[in-house]
């Protein structure tokens, strides 16, 4: 056991993060096995003594979640509603964040403690792992996150304790992360992957069914033992063979969403030469109750997931057509602003040499990955506004209520009260990333001389 243990330390020990950085293969299944659904009641029938209590010291479990960004965060709320939990991450400014908001929403749960201390993790029985799985410059993997918090169980996971990733990881990573530990310090391990969708309140958390896997055929029992713990808190808990499973899963989800949206932008492209409109297009192709997926054109793809995933994929698979998606997803924004520059030159409205400086005015409006969000991880908007910003040709502004001018320092921010029609009409181009909250978009009827670009329309057919 003591040259297990070594081996899994010193492979953890690589690429370890820093303090501030967590809040900002296997063999394949020739069995035929089937995933199969458990109900939160059935699942723990059988068991639900054996779970009621801490199968290491006998008392009522204490769960741990490492990590506590936006995915973590509702891994709290969701385990809170049985269990005792505790939230634990490095960054002690995102700690106390979590504790005032905790604090001021005028319910806060007695079984929840967020913390940044390893003495309040060493009683918990059960650790999930939600920590950031990022990419490097190149575009590989960085696990530095996931290692260190997995070096952070290892010193506090007594033997008989259960560790599942939640975090999305390539094909094999529970396995060759976990399944060395779990031997060495006889623990169980799984990998549950999240399906967090930020801004989404409906349908609510426990009603989304939750894929579970366990390294059953290192650890036997280790399934058994994740699906009875989620299954108190989930509706529905889908057990699959083992966590290769379960990480293709995940995977594959979020990477059709590529596919899809990647689709669904080439025949907006292919509309524009035309003088068809895309999104009535796809809201017409929408009205098919069958065989069709319903997804709107965009100024790319962002977020943490969507973009990412994809070079988990590529780490140890061939995926070419979504190879060639991604790198066009990523290239959109940059292509949208190079077509807008043209369209402005052909329009005559710029006297490009001085001292005249009538350069044309672009106002970019939602920076969000998202509508309703203010993170700009990966956001198609900002790639969009930078691209403008760095030709050179065009004065651009951003507005968005939810995004700092700290966030985007190299474009200048349109202070949202001044979403009016006279100042919107002293632009030559809106172009509407995001319907971003707190925006009135029945303005842009009123304008008179703005060139709107929408990518954000609601087409009515019928």
């Amino acid at each position: 056991m003591a040259s297990s243990l070594s081996s899994s330390t010193l492979s953890l020990s690589k690429q370890v993060g820093t303090a501030e950085d967590w809040s900002g293969p296997g063999t394949p299944n020739t069995g035929g096995t089937n995933p199969s659904s458990v109900d939160g009641d059935d699942a723990t029938s059988a068991s639900s003594v054996d779970l009621e209590v801490d199968a290491v010291e006998g008392h009522r479990p204490l769960v741990a979640v490492i990590g506590v960004g936006y995915v973590g965060e509702h891994l709290v709320d969701v385990f809170s509603t049985h269990y005792p939990v505790v939230g634990f991450d490095v960054s002690e400014k995102r700690v106390a964040f979590l504790k005032q908001r905790h604090l001021e929403s005028g319910n806060p749960q007695a079984k929840v403690t967020f913390t940044y201390s390893e003495t309040d993790i060493k009683d918990a029985s059960y650790f999930l792992v939600s920590v950031p799985t990022l990419l490097q410059a190149n575009g590989e993997v960085n696990l530095a996150h996931l290692r260190s918090a997995i070096e952070t169980v290892s010193r506090n996971a007594r033997p008989g304790s259960t560790v599942v990733i939640e975090s999305s990881v390539a094909i094999g990573m529970t396995r060759t992360l976990l399944g060395p530990l779990a031997l060495a310090q006889g623990l169980f391990v799984g990998m549950s992957p999240e399906r967090v969708d930020p801004g989404r309140v409906s349908p609510p958390a426990k009603s989304i069914p939750k894929v579970v896997s366990g390294l059953d055929d290192l650890v036997p029992g280790s399934l058994d033992r994740v699906a009875r713990l989620y299954s108190k808190v989930f509706e529905q808990v889908v057990k699959v063979s083992k966590p290769e499973v379960a990480e293709m899963t995940k995977l594959y989800e979020n990477c059709q969403r590529m596919m899809a949206i990647a689709y669904a932008n080439e025949m907006a492209d292919a509309c524009i030469p035309h003088g068809i409109d895309p999104f009535e297009v796809a809201a017409a192709a929408a009205t098919k109750p069958f065989g069709y997926l319903p997804v709107n054109p965009s100024i790319g793809i962002g977020g943490h997931c969507i973009p990412v995933n994809p070079f988990y994929l590529f780490s140890n698979c061939e995926f070419p057509l979504l190879r060639m998606a991604t790198e066009k997803m990523a290239q959109r924004p940059v292509d949208i602003a190079d077509r807008l520059l043209q369209s402005l030159a052909e329009e005559k409205r710029v006297l490009f040499a001085p001292p005249f400086n009538l350069r044309p005015r672009v106002l970019v409006a939602g920076m969000g990955f998202k509508a309703g969000q203010s993170h700009i991880v990966n956001s198609p908007a900002v790639k969009l506004a930078s691209a403008l910003a760095a030709s050179g040709r065009v004065d651009v502004m951003f507005v968005d209520p939810l995004v700092e001018q700290g966030a985007v320092p190299d474009v200048p921010r349109l202070d949202e009260k001044y979403w009016t029609q006279p100042v919107l009409d002293s632009f030559d181009s809106v172009v509407v990333a995001q319907r971003q909250t707190g925006l009135d978009f029945d303005v842009l009827d009123e304008l008179r001389t703005a060139k709107v670009e929408n990518w954000c329309k609601t087409v009515l057919v019928g």
